[in-house]
């Protein structure tokens, strides 16, 4: 015994594809909850859409066409360029590294440190306090 063919009105094709597209949920899922094969929501976003395959999103699988390949040049500039990229990020962090292990030293009259502040931002207090210890000596 055959089976009959199911028919769905091109308001029920147009409501799938609208979901299939602002949902962002996998075809294979969405086809699923219609009870429907994937390839027939296929062909029906594919007749909506004038014959052209919808875009791909960046970063899904199969998203780089033989056509958005880079030649090799291109790649190798990439790499230089991230290479580049991931030294300065390492001497920023050993830079940070380093900053953050010296103990924090407190000076006992900061309001001697008023000028300070403003010649040397940042350098709070520490300026201020060896302009002390050296006037202090020599007078």
């Amino acid at each position: 015994m055959a089976k009959t063919r199911r028919e769905f009105t091109p308001e029920f094709k147009r409501e799938a594809v609208a979901l299939l597209e602002s949902s962002g949920r996998p075809q294979m899922q969405i086809a699923a909850e219609l009870g429907i094969q994937p390839s027939m929501l296929r062909q029906w976003r594919t007749g909506l859409m004038g014959g052209s395959p919808p875009p791909r999103v960046a970063g899904s699988p199969g998203a780089a066409s033989a056509s958005s390949v880079a030649s090799p040049s291109d790649q190798a500039a990439e790499i230089a360029r991230l290479r580049r990229e991931l030294d300065r990020t390492r001497m920023e962090r050993d830079v940070l590294k380093k900053r953050m292990a010296r103990p924090v030293r407190k000076v006992a009259n900061e309001d001697a440190c008023d000028w300070s502040a403003q010649t040397y931002p940042a350098c709070r207090h520490g300026a201020a306090a060896k302009m002390e210890s050296r006037t202090s000596r020599a007078s």
